[in-house]
């Protein structure tokens, strides 16, 4: 079926899935399509696709396409059916902290208790 994405500049992009498509070959093929235009318009220049992912998401009528493994069909979305790009703020479930920020926290804890011991004799 074929696809039209709107990006956020306002231009869109011509992309062609399976009927039995995933969201994931739609961003694959955006993906492919985006960096076939920029090769011939630009030449080699790389696109973070990561970045592009986390920061922005698909959807259609407002709609996001989160789940990469969801069916197209699953949101109505049909031959000649307009997608596009929305901001996306990811929710960590699990509030995690990276190891240097634990090491910080830690560390200046030892600190402090060091002190306090130190001052108490």
């Amino acid at each position: 079926m074929g696809l039209s994405v709107l990006k956020l500049e306002g231009t869109a992009i011509e992309v062609v899935v399976l009927n039995s498509g995933t969201v994931r070959d739609l961003k694959v093929a955006v993906e492919n399509k985006v960096n076939e235009v920029k090769q011939t318009k630009m030449g080699h220049r790389h696109i973070s696709w990561r970045h592009v992912w986390g920061k922005y998401c698909l959807a259609f009528h407002n709609e996001k396409l989160i789940e990469d493994g969801a069916r197209l069909q699953e949101f109505s979305i049909r031959n000649n059916s307009q997608a596009h790009f929305l901001p996306f703020v990811a929710k960590r479930l699990v509030h995690k902290y990276s190891k240097r920020k634990k090491h910080r926290f830690f560390h200046g804890l030892n600190k402090y208790q060091k002190a306090v011991v130190d001052d108490s004799r």
